[in-house]
Parts: structure tokens; sequence; C-alpha cells
């Protein structure tokens, strides 16, 4: 008697896998919606870019939270990509993909940082804040003058260069420069996860991960969301959105720029002109009183 073939296994031989995926990937890595939901539903890649970014091995991560889970199929477009994570129930991370330009990123860089350090309730005590690291991976020039591949920022000495303190700090994952990574980047398979974000080929991203078990899942998350009518939908709404605003929020820097510059640089003049006279006037009225107080000696 023959038995009845079991519904799940059938349903999961039928499930695409990316090792037979060829051609463009439309939506890469460098999708933040994508990001999200691949790295809060692969655990194990999750913990592999954490341990690569803060160069640390895997054998220390107890436990890391996604603080932010998204359901994809419920995702307003407006929604914020950012990973929020919890390392060890005792550090706050904070991972974004910053792939449209944002003239004032460095700025909200610095909030986001606070934001994620200030986790605690009213009356709770100092000892309970927790060390804050906000991580960017990026493809764009958003660090002026820096072709670092990867920069760690802390709050410092400016003579010294002494740290004031690590329980704040910023890392940059330039994804353009991987050519000027240093051998401590490459051992922290920073190079080798700059190069999954950059792969625009299935053919790419296979030779890159070479078999690894950990991308296996990744690669296979990425496939059926690439394919799926109803998430590729969603996808493509969230890019262009982020495409509309990124582009709304860089021309309405440009304009506000163009109009205001001169604006404030007369202001500006007329201000310095004003301290000078300002200067000048002190001068004359401390040479007055010194000849007053050198007269009333003479009397």
């Amino acid at each position: 008697m023959s038995q009845k073939p079991n519904t799940k296994d059938t349903n999961k031989e039928l499930l695409p896998t990316y090792e037979t995926a060829t051609g463009p990937i439309e939506f890469t890595l460098k999708s933040d919606l994508l990001f999200h939901y691949v790295m809060q539903r692969s655990k194990p890649a999750l913990i592999g870019l954490v341990c690569s970014l803060k160069g640390i091995s895997p054998d220390t991560v107890k436990d890391l939270e996604v603080m932010n889970p998204i359901d994809i199929s419920a995702a307003p477009k407006e929604t914020v990509m950012d990973l929020k994570l919890t390392l060890n129930s005792n550090e706050i991370i904070n991972i974004e993909l910053q792939v449209y330009w944002d003239k004032y990123w460095i700025k909200r860089s610095l909030l986001y940082m606070c934001r994620g350090y200030d986790c605690l309730e009213e009356g709770d005590d100092y000892s309970k804040l927790k060390p804050t690291t906000h991580y960017c991976i990026t493809d764009l020039d958003i660090l002026p003058e820096n072709t670092s591949f990867y920069s760690t920022y802390y709050l410092m000495e400016e003579k010294t260069h002494q740290i004031y303190s690590k329980n704040l700090s910023i890392g940059v994952l330039q994804l353009q420069y991987t050519e000027n990574a240093t051998e401590e980047d490459s051992n922290n398979n920073l190079v080798f996860w700059a190069k999954l974000f950059n792969a625009k080929t299935w053919e790419e991203f296979k030779a890159i991960a070479c078999d690894n078990p950990v991308i296996k899942e990744v690669g296979d998350l990425m496939l059926m969301m690439n394919v799926d009518q109803k998430e590729r939908e969603i996808l493509e709404g969230q890019r262009r959105y982020r495409e509309q605003v990124a582009s709304q929020y860089t021309a309405g820097y440009t304009d506000a720029e163009e109009k205001l510059t001169p604006v404030i640089d007369e202001l500006q003049e007329k201000v310095d002109a004003a301290n000078q006279t300002i200067a000048k006037d002190k001068e004359i009225i401390a040479q007055l009183k010194a000849e007053i107080e050198d007269l009333k000696s003479k009397k």
C-alpha cells in the first residue's frame, strides 16, 4: 500500500533556492526593508554581521534580540528600517543602511545614537545605562574626506586624543572603499559582508557565499522575497517611497540653502562689522578712563 507524500516535505522541496538562481538581483541586501526582514529571520547571519562589525567572536554572543521586528506584509512605507538590537542584554546596537543621500546624516546619526543610549525610565539609576553603538552601512560618501573602509568614532579629548567614554560610538562601513580594507577588517569578515552587500547578480552572490550554510539561509530568504509577487510589490513601494523622500529631502536642503545663504552671509558681515566697532569703542573708552584716572591723580 503506497503512502501519501508528506505535504510539508513536498512543499519544502518546491521552495526556490538561491543556488539555482541566475541573473540580476533586483532587491539586494542594500534594500533596507529586505535587509531588516532577512536579518530578523536569520539569527545566525545577524550574529555573524554583528560580530564582524564589533570584531568579536560569535562564542561571546549569549543572546541577540531584535527589538523592532517587522511584519513585512503590514509594514507601512514610512516605517523606520534600522535594526535595533540588544546584545547579551547589556548593550544596545543600531544598524542602518544609508543608500540614499542625506547631507545631514552626521547630525542624524548622533541623534539616533543618543536616543538609543537614553533607555532609562523615570527614576532609574544611571547604572542601568547601556553602551550604545550606531552602525551605518553605506555606499555613499557621507563622511567628508574619509575614504576608510571601516571607521569607528568615539568621544575624545581634542589635544591628547584620550577617549572620554566608549559607551557611545558610531561605526561606519563604506562599501565603496573595499580596496582600502585593513588586514583586521578582512580577518573580521567585514570584506566578506561588504561583497555580499555589493553583489548585483546571483552568480556574484553564490561565488562569495561558497556554500556557507549561514549565507545559504540569507540567499534563500532574499530569493523568496524577490520572486514572491506580493513581497516584490511591497519592496518596490518601499523603494519608490525612499527615492521620493530622498529627492524631496535633498531638494529642500538645496533650495533653502540657495535662498538663505546670501541673507545669512550679509547678516554675518554686519555682525562682524558691529563686533569690530564695539571692540574699537571699548578701546577708546578704556583710554579715556585711563586719562581721567591720570588727571585725578594729579589734583
